[in-house]
């Protein structure tokens, strides 16, 4: 309290001088309010508070283990000292520290900061053909939150510009959604989502399979999040899908089902499932296949086999919106592998040498479709087996 603006007056009987001057009582910098650890979604925005006081007034630093963190535009530094990062990746999962620093020394404070991996939204483009009808550019939205009631995350979804000719047919086709649902699943334990697994940059390859015969192509390219968190995909179709009589009209029903991941080797994973929808009472089984491809760099799942559930799945077609609407609740834990023990060098052994059963003539009377693992025999268009 001694600090302030003093006077002095000197007088005697020829006059009065005065002068003036500040005391300043220097002090070293003391942390005010510290930065909280802080758990947040991918996609977020994380502010650090960091305040001191001083003499002189202290001036804030921050570094991320050490290292100062330079020439990020997701990084700010407030006038108050507090530390924003915006549109958080699982990789600013770290230690920051809070530097405040004056003539008379520093003080550091340290502070955890957790990235969880679920992007929030997901956009991107779908293009290609179907049932030989080419349609321009259908766009995808998404949005995932954690369910309230289950543990599970909820995906909503809607395709925007998708004709009506073609719109009735892709209410069937929630594997168009397969790469959100399985980048942001829900992770049960140690398991990991796409998102934890490959930072939500991958090429995935589907291969659709109607009980009919029709075979419908889809390559997901995952370019991971831009700036504001969301998922960017790009979607290419090609083949046909069931067309159902009256399907405009039809009421379609799918069935909760399962997908088995399994990891083939670094950065390539395989995933196979089978699957019911229901339209007008007339149930209809589907299998599909696809191969995942990524930075092998990021390591491999924490499981041989993760299992990625698919529940509450609703679907609809707005004629006048021309916009295909999904809902699904999606979670992903560690899976079983079926039969007897294995070493997980066995099974990727067989799983690499898969033998083409199409390649003997006397498999199928018509047409031989190999599959890892199996084969299907299919008959001709316009005929069933």
């Amino acid at each position: 309290e001694d600090a302030g603006d003093y006077k002095c007056v000197a007088t005697n009987d020829a006059g009065v001088v005065e002068r003036s001057l500040t005391l300043t009582l220097q002090s070293p910098p003391v942390i005010t309010v510290e930065p909280v650890g802080t758990v947040l979604e991918a996609g977020a925005t994380a502010v650090l508070d960091c305040q001191a006081r001083g003499e002189p007034l202290p001036t804030i630093s921050w570094s991320r283990q050490g290292q100062p963190m330079l020439g990020d535009d997701r990084v700010a530094l407030l006038p108050n000292g507090s530390l924003r990062i915006a549109a958080l990746q699982r990789e600013d999962t770290s230690e920051y520290e809070c530097v405040a620093r004056n003539l008379l020394g520093s003080v550091l404070v340290t502070v955890p900061l957790t990235v969880q991996g679920g992007p929030a939204r997901a956009k991107g483009s779908i293009i290609g053909n179907i049932n030989d009808v080419e349609f321009g550019i259908a766009f995808l939205n998404a949005t995932v939150m954690d369910s309230p009631d289950t543990d599970t995350r909820v995906i909503q979804a809607k395709i925007t510009n998708v004709p009506q000719t073609l719109g009735p047919a892709m209410r069937k086709l929630i594997s168009i959604l397969s790469p959100v649902y399985w980048t942001t699943a829900k992770e049960i334990g140690e398991a990991m989502n796409g998102f934890t697994l490959t930072d939500a940059v991958f090429k995935r390859e589907t291969q659709v399979e109607f009980a009919t015969g029709e075979i419908l192509r889809m390559t997901h390219v995952a370019r991971g999040l831009d700036a504001d968190g969301a998922l960017l995909l790009d979607v290419v179709l090609s083949g046909h899908v069931l067309q159902l009589q009256s399907q405009l009209m039809a009421r379609v029903l799918l069935q909760d089902y399962t997908e088995d991941y399994i990891q083939t080797g670094p950065g390539q994973l395989h995933a196979h499932s089978t699957r019911l929808f229901t339209a007008d009472g007339v149930s209809v089984p589907y299998t599909w296949n696809h191969t995942i491809t990524y930075d092998p760099s990021k390591g491999r799942m924490p499981f041989l086999v993760q299992t990625l559930r698919a529940a509450s799945i609703t679907t609809e077609y707005s004629p006048v919106e021309e916009a295909v609407a999904f809902k699904i609740q999606a979670s992903i834990a560690k899976g079983i592998v079926l039969g007897l023990p294995r070493t997980q060098t066995m099974v990727l052994v067989l799983l690499s040498t898969d033998i083409d059963e199409c390649e003997s003539r006397d498999t199928c009377q018509h047409e031989c479709r190999n599959s890892l693992g199996s084969f299907q025999c299919v008959c001709p268009a316009g005929y069933r087996l």
